[in-house]
């Protein structure tokens, strides 16, 4: 049994709960790696068009229920090591968007495309969470108020031709994310024994590279 490890979080890795066991997931953490397919060209060109856009525009262009303020890409953000259970986490990652607001305090925006809907909040409170955490207790620099966290989520809606050639008109949808006090710590605490003894994390049922897994060790 490792007794103490130190583990690199990205936010982008931490959505892993639908769609990843946790033995894969304590696995991940510790190095091993699994074919992966190309990741679309599309959808980083979407995300670089999204972050010009909307660099510098009023708050209310998000939505009009945010505090006054402006939208900023996001960057690069990392937390100071935090030792929880034996295990010192950093997390480290590239944000898609910061709200800077009027009282000083600041939003964790993270923009998707896709169909809007409340269980996406669900699915991605792990990755806003982390970058509140990274902003509240970065390796360096002052620590970041968060008062805001959230999703703007984008979906085609339809064709139209203009001078430029045919384009989509998207809808745009601020999905906000409540992130209670202490659930990114509780979150972390929950990572430790997987992280620490991945052999006895529990299998999701029918995972296949777990499945894959047992026959190689066999």
């Amino acid at each position: 049994m490792v007794t103490r490890r130190e583990v690199r979080l990205s936010p982008s890795n931490l959505n892993y709960e639908d769609r990843r066991c946790d033995r894969c997931f304590a696995e991940a953490v510790i190095g091993e790696t699994w074919p992966q397919g190309p990741f679309p060209g599309i959808f980083a060109k979407l995300d670089s068009q999204q972050r010009r856009y909307f660099a510098d525009r009023p708050t209310s262009d998000v939505d009009d229920g945010l505090p006054p303020g402006t939208l900023h890409n996001g960057g690069r953000v990392q937390s100071a090591p935090r030792t929880i259970g034996g295990v010192d986490f950093t997390i480290r990652g590239s944000m898609d968007a910061l709200l800077r607001f009027d009282d000083g305090s600041v939003g964790v925006v993270d923009f998707k495309s896709s169909t809007a809907s409340p269980q996406l909040g669900d699915a991605y409170r792990p990755q806003l969470a982390a970058y509140q955490w990274a902003l509240s207790k970065p390796a360096s620099g002052d620590p970041e108020t968060v008062s805001v966290a959230g999703l703007l989520v984008f979906a085609p809606e339809e064709m139209v031709d203009t001078e430029k050639g045919r384009a989509y008109l998207v809808s745009s949808t601020w999905i906000p994310v409540e992130i209670e006090d202490g659930w990114f710590q509780r979150f972390l605490e929950r990572l430790v024994p997987l992280i620490k003894s991945p052999g006895r994390a529990p299998t999701r049922s029918g995972c296949e590279w777990c499945l894959l897994r047992n026959r190689l060790t066999a």
